[in-house]
């Protein structure tokens, strides 16, 4: 194709000079940092059109990257969905004769720089192509009675738990659920027991990889008198590699993520190191606070958690699962995603007015913040609407968990997890007490609809997860005492 026919490349700053700075940027508020290039890059299409709609894509420099940034949930989904049934409407290559394949967004080189070095080979993250979908087949194999296998220890170590929930007690719920987070993602990957020292151990181990992975210093220093968050970061991973490889080597044949029977030995103890780390730990309290702050805080005139039980068990049950749904969609713990775009592809709207050209070698970062309100897929796509996924048919799934053939492994235990942690919670006859004051976080979780970015950069913590700067403080009340 005759480069002067090609549409062009998004909009945005993307100098030498600016890479430091967006960097450091995109780290301190993505919400802000992406808003102020969306809203730059609609000021300099508007001089030259004054109707010019919303960019579909806007250019960015992260990690020394060129990075298009996607919040169309349209656009979102079909590049996840890439290689599947689905026709494109969206996408297409730039150069006559070429297809589009499974392998035009790829996943490896896109984290190969930020992850391998954390979480290396054999994992299933960093695969692409035929290797990914076999180990994928393989990994949906072994997990598919997860859930029934794990089941029981769910709801004993969350019963466990809530008794140190006495009434009028006052807990910071973030911390309290990751607390509750470590000892279940723990003990059903891993069957640890909360009081063994070896959980203890792993806990603190995966907290020192969090942070020498998101160190703004990103060197590996180590002297006698002082080493870098990297350097330790990296060395507490090579031990607890080791350290899990032997785990699964001396393991029970009944622990539950072996029962499958699918996956080798080394084949889970490699994966577990991301199973069980940090970033997941900190995705499931953060995803487990918003959904509790909906059930238990929401002022409504009956609180959600008495609606849920009112409904009785079938519709009860259909009630939660969409206020799970709801909660993903409008507060997921992951802000977005990256792909690496192998061949030069234009991307468009559905109506094909708006088209921009994405080099072959450039990042996509898929938001899922914006794409998952995207107004036209969802009607009041910023308000939480606890029964929107009760009667789902044709409505968009939330993208908290990706979408498509590498969609995340984990998607129906958490879910499972989470319905189960509150439908103990429930039964306990608990009830918590408290306020959302914070602008930012009410509008996250969809109280408010009407709130500007510099409230969310200023109430939320956005990487590595999505979660309230402040504590949500809360007082348990117990209906009935025993």
């Amino acid at each position: 194709m005759a480069e002067s026919s090609l549409p062009p490349l998004p909009k945005g700053d993307f100098s030498a000079l600016s890479t430091l700075s967006q960097s450091l940027s995109f780290h301190s508020s993505p919400e802000s940092f992406i808003a102020s290039r969306i809203e730059q890059s609609r000021t300099q299409l508007e001089s030259i059109n004054p109707d010019a709609p919303k960019p579909i894509a806007v250019r960015a420099r992260i990690l020394n990257r060129n990075v298009a940034v996607i919040s169309s949930s349209e656009l979102c989904n079909e590049i996840l969905k890439v290689g599947g049934n689905a026709p494109l409407k969206c996408i297409r290559p730039a150069e006559e004769g070429e297809t589009i394949s499974r392998e035009t967004f790829a996943v490896a080189p896109a984290y190969r720089e930020l992850m391998a070095d954390w979480f290396p080979p054999p994992n299933l993250l960093l695969e692409d192509g035929e290797t990914h979908a076999e180990k994928r087949r393989m990994w949906d194999a072994q997990l598919t009675d997860f859930p029934n296998h794990i089941a029981r220890t769910v709801r004993a170590i969350t019963e466990q738990h809530l008794e140190a929930w006495r009434s009028d007690a006052k807990l910071d719920l973030y911390e309290d659920l990751k607390a509750l987070s470590w000892k279940i993602l723990l003990s059903v990957f891993l069957d640890l027991v909360p009081s063994d020292k070896k959980h203890a151990e792993i806990e603190a181990s995966q907290e020192t990889l969090l942070r020498g992975q998101f160190s703004l210093f990103p060197v590996s220093v180590n002297t006698p008198f002082w080493r870098s968050a990297r350097s330790r970061g990296l060395d507490t991973r090579k031990k607890l590699q080791g350290q899990l490889a032997d785990h699964f080597n001396k393991a029970e044949a009944n622990c539950p993520i072996l029962r499958g029977g699918k996956c080798t030995r080394s084949e889970i103890a490699s994966n577990s190191l991301l199973f069980t780390s940090s970033i997941s730990v900190k995705a499931c309290a953060a995803l487990m606070t918003a959904t509790f702050a909906n059930i238990f805080l929401k002022p409504e005139d009956l609180c959600l958690a008495d609606r849920i039980l009112q409904e009785g068990p079938e519709n009860g049950k259909a009630l939660l699962r969409s206020t799970i749904l709801e909660t993903e969609r409008l507060s997921p713990p992951v802000v977005g995603i990256m792909r690496r775009v192998q061949q030069d592809v234009v991307l468009c709207d559905a109506s094909k007015t708006d088209q921009v050209l994405v080099p072959k070698g450039w990042d996509v970062w898929l938001y899922f913040v914006s794409a998952s309100r995207d107004p036209k897929l969802y009607p009041e796509p910023n308000k939480f609407i606890a029964e929107r996924y009760v009667a789902s048919e044709g409505l968009a799934p939330p993208l908290a968990f990706g979408a498509g053939s590498k969609s995340c492994l984990a998607k129906d235990t958490i879910r499972f997890i989470l319905q189960s942690v509150i439908q103990t919670t429930l039964d306990a006859k608990i009830r918590l007490q408290g306020e959302v004051g914070a602008k930012g976080v009410r509008g996250w979780l969809g109280w408010e609809t009407d709130v500007d970015v510099e409230a969310i950069a200023r109430d939320l913590k956005q990487l590595p997860c999505q979660r309230p700067k402040q504590p949500i403080m809360v007082q348990v009340v117990r209906t009935s005492e025993g």
